[in-house]
């Protein structure tokens, strides 16, 4: 049943999340694009069916202080305290500058303590700023022919 693997707030919304990936060479750390996150503070309630986004710190390549795009949780095992996820990327990476004016106060308070924190729940509210700056940013430019 659809209800026993979607995990949600009080009003059967998932819950959204934050995650915070650095430079996938490091020994140990893993790529955004790769679908997999672990951490020891991963939140108990976290479920199939939540959403994450998912932040690339200045030390990640070519995706350096931005979110990358969405992770849907497809699968938890708080044993291993890991998480797996379909990686849905935007168009346009949203840079930090812009969480910073986008999220609630209380998630700026949880997006100054990212280096330490590296994965924590956010609001609905907050996500869905940032989903939507995503949304409505342009599309890398394409060569546009010249005025004649």
């Amino acid at each position: 049943m659809a209800s026993n693997i979607v995990s949600s707030t009080n009003d059967g919304a998932p819950r959204c999340y934050f995650a915070v990936y650095a430079d996938p060479a490091l020994p140990g750390h893993v790529s955004v694009e790769g679908g997999r996150f672990g951490n020891r503070g991963m939140p108990a309630n976290m479920r199939p069916g939540d959403m994450v986004l998912l932040y690339c710190t200045g030390t990640y390549p070519q995706r350096e202080r931005t979110v990358a795009g969405i992770g849907f949780v497809t699968q938890v095992d708080h044993a291993i305290r890991d998480f797996w996820y379909d990686f849905m990327p935007f168009q346009q990476a949203v840079p930090l500058e812009f969480l910073r004016f986008a999220v609630t106060d209380d998630d700026k308070a949880k997006l100054a303590n990212i280096r330490f924190d590296w994965l924590f729940q956010i609001s609905r509210e907050s996500f869905r700023a940032v989903a939507e700056a995503a949304k409505l940013a342009p599309s890398p430019s394409k060569s546009r022919p010249s005025p004649e």
